[in-house]
């Protein structure tokens, strides 16, 4: 017998890829309450729906799906009691979340008139987006300093420094950990007032991690005096109600979206539909890996005017022409300014998020090697000749 499963409509391609495994049942993630699980076998949901006693006490659930890195929305503990297995996508999202943070800081280098090349980045939490941001960064000519308590104690401490050491010799600081609020290597308010002060003077920080891994208070406050040199918010302490000010404040603000590239969401699609297959014991019909599949056409990016890794426009340039960061901040800025309820704006700003792309996804035709070896960092699919011996 086919199980049951209720879908959040709302997730991109989750109708379409999970057709022929089960009886659908999909509705808004806002409307699975009780009574629509209640003859569920299985739930699929964003990070939108919480999951815990309350929703699941007398259904039939055995299995319970998140498409999504994150797992703050799950009371696994409950699940766990409760015999529920539970599954999340890590690692679906990791490129785009890595290619938000280039898209950020690239525009911050263009404002602030600075070349990214010789400066370090301070990666905190080098899991799947901050390993691979270590990597791109340093093929870009940044020099890399990696923070993680947890994997330093699992492999030894070689290749990791003590938060202290990452703040205070990294130019831009990038915060990719879990949220715990609690044991040896919680990261609740991880960043306050007492680290932040020991910043470079003029750093920048980048948080598209989990909303109150930066104490956020004390990050505006360390924008405003000086002691930061640019500050982006892809999440909130008070989510899904940021604060004015923190909007205000922010260089760059948007609502939670650093992994929402339509690539992105189909991985973790996939990778919750390979979940429900193997717990119910189900025959996988699909031979290929054409579910759902998109195409954005044949687009080139093209050669910019002035190419110059050490140039401040340059990564920028080449950026906007295929993720323009800048209107998903000025998109936010308005629907949160001008809304009566903020949490509806909040919502519907990323419920409506516009179509976006891996960057792998678009061709790029540089002009000689050194083009080609940034643009292949970058993630683009090089088309040139030359291309063939990039590393």
């Amino acid at each position: 017998m086919s199980p049951v499963i209720v879908l959040d409509r709302d997730i991109p391609f989750v109708e379409d890829i999970f057709s022929g495994i089960g009886e659908i049942v999909a509705v808004s993630g806002h409307e699975i309450g009780p009574y629509i699980v209640s003859r569920a076998d299985a739930v699929i949901v964003r990070s939108i729906t919480r999951i815990d006693e309350t929703l699941l006490s007398g259904s039939s659930v055995t299995f319970v799906g998140t498409a999504t890195a994150g797992i703050d929305h799950l009371d696994t503990e409950f699940l766990s009691d409760a015999g529920i297995r539970w599954s999340h996508a890590p690692g679906a999202n990791a490129q785009s979340v890595v290619e938000y943070v280039l898209a950020s800081i690239s525009v911050i280098a263009r404002r602030r008139n600075e070349s990214i090349v010789g400066k370090t980045l301070g990666v905190i939490g080098c899991g799947q987006v901050g390993e691979r941001l270590c990597k791109v960064a340093a093929s870009l000519g940044m020099s890399v300093v990696r923070n993680d308590p947890p994997r330093a104690e699992r492999e030894g401490g070689i290749g990791f420094e003590s938060i202290q050491t990452c703040i205070r010799s990294s130019d831009i600081l990038s915060i990719h950990t879990p949220l715990t609020l609690e044991g040896p290597f919680a990261t609740h308010h991880l960043l306050d007032a007492s680290l932040l002060r020991q910043a470079k003077p003029g750093a920048w920080l980048v948080q598209a991690a989990r909303g109150g891994v930066v104490h956020e208070r004390d990050a505006l406050a360390a924008r405003r005096e000086g002691i930061l040199g640019a500050l982006v918010l892809d999440v909130f302490e008070n989510e899904p109600t940021p604060s004015d000010e923190s909007i205000h404040v922010a260089d760059l603000a948007t609502g939670h979206i650093a992994g929402y590239s339509r690539d992105a969401k189909r991985n973790g699609v996939l990778m919750m539909r390979e979940a429900v297959i193997n717990h119910f014991g189900l025959v996988d019909l699909q031979e290929d890996n054409s579910i759902a599949t998109e195409s954005v056409g044949d687009r080139v990016v093209l050669p910019v005017e002035i190419f110059d890794p050490e140039h401040p426009t340059w990564m920028e340039s080449v950026v906007r022409q295929v993720y323009d960061i800048r209107s998903d901040d000025a998109r936010f800025r308005r629907q949160m300014k001008n809304a009566l309820e903020k949490t509806t704006a909040f919502h519907r700003y990323r419920a409506h998020y516009p179509a976006r792309y891996a960057w792998s996804r678009f061709s790029a035709q540089p002009r000689n090697d050194k083009e080609a070896r940034v643009l292949a960092a970058l993630g683009f699919n090089v088309t040139r000749g030359a291309s063939d011996q990039v590393e």
